[in-house]
């Protein structure tokens, strides 16, 4: 009796869902609102140059990408790589065409740091649900 593809099928793995990324991108906003809101009134008030604030809203951006797409990673059924990575992307491209309605210039994004910018979440979402993953058990560590 020859063995089957089905025993050696991840039990972990899942079909690509769109509904993950489309949860995962609202995670990502919400988890950027409550880092912000959090940190943000911890910080507001303070003697800060307008240098230093732009880096504390960029890292709290930063942040919210990994704890939004650790979230996922937790609280998904299965393993979800790919749909933070996708949501990651795809909520970088939200905010650019948000910007449009900006009525400041020095907001937009150009081609090349759009990509590098919807790349880097890409990548931030992915690792925070690479390590929620590994909280659930869902990755072993050579994975």
């Amino acid at each position: 009796m020859g063995v089957g593809a089905s025993q050696f099928k991840d039990p972990a793995r899942r079909d690509f869902s769109q509904r993950w990324v489309w949860l995962s991108m609202a995670m990502f906003i919400a988890s950027e609102l409550f880092i912000g809101g959090f940190l943000g009134e911890l910080i507001a008030g303070r003697m800060l140059s307008i240098n230093t604030g732009f880096l504390m809203q960029g890292l709290l951006n930063l942040a919210g990408f990994v704890l939004g797409g650790f979230v996922i990673g937790v609280v998904s059924p299965g393993r979800r790589i790919i749909e933070p990575a996708l949501a990651g992307f795809a909520t970088i491209i939200l905010i650019a065409i948000l910007t449009l309605f900006v009525p400041f210039r020095y907001m937009g994004y150009t081609g090349s740091s759009l990509l590098l910018a919807g790349l880097l979440a890409a990548a931030l979402g992915a690792g925070g649900a690479y390590l929620g993953e590994r909280l659930t058990g869902n990755l072993s560590p050579t994975r």
